[in-house]
């Protein structure tokens, strides 16, 4: 037989509410049960006047209230009850200066989360949520215990989201810099991929590895710290511009490959391109992955983009499935996408506007 915890674990989806407030949210929650549990049918209208209560339905009722208040307290950790300011002050810096008031010029203001989980000496801080349309910027914070924090290390996190949408292969992980690398804490930007989805849409961010690598002196790297648990936080997509998208002329092809280009899609984040084929071969892929990118902004200045991945992993991506290939580059800071005129991949034009 179900408990009341096992239900809620399979149902129960958060909806946020205003900063601090939590108006209606009781009674939502036990007009949901009741739905779910195939208790009953809608609650009964109130009636016009006072109407006297037997004692013993109102002691049954309080027990519900308070039942459900003691939920609401326990879903207070690990899920996003009330969305509150993104932490621009703390990781600004990734998405470049003025950044704070150019995301809400451009409808992606973020919301903070601050949801946190203890297990086995880590406590995960999901601080906030920033969506492109593509992605989903994820700022956590990692505190360690007594003994178990090494600052010469680098740390990541293996996560995934779900639902994750048509395209996504996982999240990636980016080390910030530490303003105190003594202070037992590290600071980290996920970054989730969840084409398909919209705001609004109900999302679960699964954190189940964190280790710790050795950075040697050639550049490589050995894991020397494990953590495997899993911690689950549950929040809703902010609101988000929509990506601008792009079908490339037909005919258009990468020169150096002949593959297919099918079109461009461009974020105040990042610009991504998508090729009509998967190549078998991986070295072709590689050399997609790696193709020079640039962009030019409807007054004539271009922009070329980075060929390569980042020190942390963060500039390019590429993925694909059956039938086609995307790569992506994410950009230094925000811009308007509505600005691009073109994206040129390999001295190719790809008209936007």
């Amino acid at each position: 037989m179900k408990t009341w915890f096992d239900w809620m674990d399979t149902y129960y989806t958060p909806r946020p509410q205003p900063e601090g407030a939590q108006e209606g949210e009781t009674e939502r929650i036990l007009a949901l049960a009741r739905q779910k549990l195939g208790l009953a049918g809608d609650a009964p209208q109130a009636q016009p006047g006072p109407r006297p209560r037997p004692a013993a339905r109102r002691i049954r009722r309080l027990w519900a209230l308070a039942a459900a208040a003691a939920l609401l307290f326990c879903l207070g950790v690990g899920t996003a009850a009330a969305a509150g300011v993104f932490p621009w002050a703390s990781i600004g810096d990734f998405f470049g200066a003025g950044s704070q008031q150019q995301a809400a010029s451009l409808g992606m203001p973020g919301e903070g989360l601050s949801l946190t989980q203890t297990k086995e000496g880590v406590t995960v801080t999901l601080e906030g949520v920033l969506d492109d349309g593509m992605a989903a910027y994820l700022p956590v914070q990692l505190t360690f215990a007594d003994g178990q924090y090494d600052p010469d290390l680098r740390y990541n996190i293996w996560a995934i989201l779900t639902p994750a949408g048509p395209v996504s292969d996982g999240v990636s992980c980016r080390q910030l810099e530490d303003p105190d690398p003594t202070d037992a804490t590290v600071p980290l930007m996920l970054t989730a991929r969840h084409e398909g989805l919209q705001p609004g849409d109900a999302v679960e961010l699964a954190v189940f590895r964190i280790f710790g690598n050795a950075v040697h002196d050639d550049g490589s790297t050995e894991t020397v710290w494990s953590w495997e648990h899993e911690l689950t936080f549950s929040f809703t997509l902010p609101e988000a511009r929509p990506a601008v998208t792009a079908a490339a002329p037909e005919g258009t092809t990468e020169p150096d490959t002949g593959i297919p280009i099918a079109q461009v899609s461009i974020t105040p984040m990042r610009v991504a391109v998508t090729f009509a084929e998967h190549p078998d071969d991986a070295a072709v892929r590689d050399r997609l992955s790696r193709l020079p990118l640039a962009l030019t902004f409807a007054d004539g200045t271009a922009l070329a983009l980075p060929e390569g991945w980042g020190e942390d992993g963060g500039t390019r991506s590429a993925y694909g499935g059956e039938g086609y290939y995307m790569v992506a580059c994410e950009f230094d800071a925000l811009l308007d996408p509505a600005d691009v005129a073109a994206v040129t991949v390999n001295g190719v034009a790809v008209p936007v506007a």
